[in-house]
């Protein structure tokens, strides 16, 4: 430092602030002559390299003047702050600098001038504050892009668990977890509720002739033919092999047998596949009573099938539980 510069620590102030780059300090006389300066001032504006007097840096202050700022009431009634804004500085021949800082009126009538935050650094700063904030809005979006897919994978891998791999209707599992479902929700709201069991008759003969891709195909039609036979609230899922079981909520035991009927006529009219001519179904249909369970009425849906099977096949029986009324022209167990 030149030696007529004296130390911000002759004037009181704290030690540290003698060292700081970033923050700009300075005691100027009357006359606008440096006194003492911290480095950040020094690295701003240098003093001469030979001179035996204090260097005159009214020059340096563009805006506001320093004869301006001299002029000035001091804020709040006597308070030592002169000035407090944007300090517009020029060294030389270098470009004029921005600094936010404050002027104030020292002893004697000299001015201590504070700054730091270059505003063209707080541009660079604002912009780097923007592109951030776009990098992390972009990055945001990202994650909403990739939390939106893992819910559709999510979704995506819940209903494979769920789908017959086959024919693409409910498997095991979904028949399980719905049926739960529907008996809770009858036995709690009371609403009617019923259960269609089906099988393709003479189904293994068609393997054997025709071959198991013949017959993959017969079944995938017949899932088809099932889901187009049934209302968006049903359920068509694959029990396993040849069988499928429906589920039909708010349908009583007239309009499932009914459901029924028209599935075994529409199969016995029209074949599914061409090289299988004609093929036929068999079913069994049960509505849920008040105490029982999905297990239960499973299980009386299935020996309706077997009485199906057992009396020709191509037919549809009704379970009927006690206090139920069977569905007319149907057979009954």
């Amino acid at each position: 430092m030149n030696p007529l510069v004296r130390s911000l620590e002759d004037l009181g102030l704290p030690p540290f602030l003698q060292e700081l780059s970033s923050v700009v300090i300075a005691l100027l006389d009357e006359n606008g002559h440096v006194l003492a300066a911290n480095r950040g001032f020094l690295r701003m504006a240098p003093p001469p390299e030979v001179t035996s007097e204090p260097w005159d840096v009214r020059s340096l202050f563009v805006n506001p003047r320093l004869e301006d700022v001299q002029a000035l009431v001091p804020y709040h009634g006597g308070a030592l702050l002169l000035y407090r804004g944007i300090l517009n500085v020029a060294h030389d021949d270098q470009p004029c600098r921005s600094l936010q800082g404050h002027i104030y009126r020292w002893q004697q009538g000299r001015l201590l001038v504070a700054a730091e935050y270059d505003v063209e650094g707080l541009e660079m700063l604002g912009a780097t504050v923007m592109q951030l904030n776009e990098e992390l809005a972009e990055t945001q979006r990202q994650l909403l892009r990739a939390n939106r897919e893992l819910k559709r994978n999510e979704a995506t891998i819940r209903e494979l668990m769920h789908t017959d791999t086959l024919t693409r209707v409910g498997n095991r599992r979904r028949l399980d977890e719905a049926l739960a479902s529907e008996v809770e929700r009858g036995r709690r709201y009371g609403d009617a509720f019923c259960l269609l069991i089906t099988d393709l008759d003479h189904f293994k003969e068609v393997n054997d002739r025709y071959g198991h891709s013949v017959g993959d195909e017969v079944l995938k039609q017949f899932a088809a033919l099932l889901r187009e036979h049934c209302r968006q609230s049903d359920l068509v899922t694959r029990f396993g092999g040849e069988e499928f079981v429906l589920l039909l909520p708010d349908t009583d035991l007239t309009s499932a047998v009914a459901c029924a009927e028209r599935i075994r006529r529409h199969l016995e009219s029209q074949p599914l596949t061409p090289q299988v001519n004609r093929i036929t179904a068999s079913f069994g249909v049960a509505m849920l009573t008040m105490d029982e369970e999905g297990g239960g009425l499973l299980r009386r849906a299935d020996q309706a099938l077997y009485r199906s099977k057992k009396e020709g096949r191509n037919r549809v029986t009704q379970s009927i539980a006690p206090g139920q009324n069977a569905a007319p022209d149907t057979g009954c167990c």
